[in-house]
């Protein structure tokens, strides 16, 4: 190889190692970085149950969360069933700190999704239980803003309100949250992971486990909520509880409020080091088809 060839090779491989270098040098410091991407406080966090049929809850699962246009929240656990006993789904309407107004269980109604209407009143879509084997019937309740009912129609299949309880959303910021177990991730407009709060419950034995989020939301004031359920057997039936979390304001404050219900097309998934190494990669493959193509072009010439 000629000496003008090697010198070639050698500054592409110095080119690709500088610009490298400098690519994860920032990547690592977006992820290591205390002081510009530690996770924000948590603003509060509060507690929901209701009493079941036997006595305590067996809630195991919730839907999906929204703010409410005075600022405070609404969300449903989705009912659950134990043995032959049925118990319905309840409406928790919390203000913006996140206490009690009110609650209502709807008999029959184990539902899946809620909305809030122009009215100020809210549609729930679910299935309304029939007779002792509990058949369902796909379901749009109407309620007014103190959740009385105002109507309630039956479907062929459930009713498609718009809402979503995806598991990740994109930010007022550019970036994206995910939530993941009882984990939230928040990544940068690259998805490159800014940050990872995991949030906790005890049981009754003293254990510590995980929440299971299944909701999170960007709020008006740039923070972020999530809704999440902790459960645990202490005897018969379940015991689960549900949790609201609320971060401080972190976030550029939206244009709007509340924010509307995210719909993703598309999954992007959390990244740190993909951008470099694929680079890297690029590199090196063109190195090597620069050098084959070289060392052709050389013995052709001899």
């Amino acid at each position: 190889m000629s000496k003008s060839i090697r010198m070639i090779v050698i500054l592409v491989l110095a080119v690709i190692l500088l610009i490298s270098t400098d690519l994860f040098t920032d990547v690592s410091s977006q992820t290591s970085s205390s002081d510009l991407f530690s996770s924000p406080s948590i603003e509060w966090q509060k507690i929901y149950f209701h009493a079941g049929s036997y006595g305590d809850t067996g809630i195991q699962s919730v839907s999906n969360l929204i703010q409410t246009s005075d600022g405070g929240y609404i969300f449903m656990d989705l009912g659950w069933t134990y043995n032959i006993a049925f118990q319905p789904s309840t409406i928790y309407k919390v203000d913006s700190s996140g206490n009690t107004q009110w609650n209502k269980t709807i008999d029959n109604l184990s539902a899946s999704v809620i909305i809030q209407t122009s009215d100020e009143g809210y549609e729930i879509a679910g299935q309304w239980t029939v007779g002792v084997t509990y058949q369902y019937t796909p379901t749009l309740v109407k309620l007014d803003s103190q959740g009385n009912i105002q109507w309630i129609a039956n479907y062929s299949s459930v009713p498609n309100l718009g809402a979503t309880t995806s598991n990740w959303i994109r930010t007022s910021d550019a970036g994206y949250a995910y939530r993941k177990g009882g984990s939230i991730i928040k990544t940068d407009f690259k998805n490159i992971t800014q940050w990872v709060e995991t949030f906790n419950y005890t049981e009754s034995s003293g254990r510590l486990n995980p929440l299971s989020l299944f909701s999170l939301i960007e709020t008006s004031d740039g923070s972020l909520a999530a809704l999440g359920v902790g459960t645990y057997w202490s005897g018969n039936p379940r015991t689960g509880r549900i949790y609201l979390i609320k971060t401080e304001a972190f976030l550029p404050l939206p244009y709007q409020a509340p924010l509307p219900t995210p719909m993703p097309t598309f999954l992007p998934t959390p990244t740190d080091y993909v951008i470099p190494l694929v680079f890297i990669a690029v590199g090196v493959v063109a190195v090597a088809c620069l050098l084959v193509f070289l060392k052709k072009r050389e013995s052709i010439s001899l």
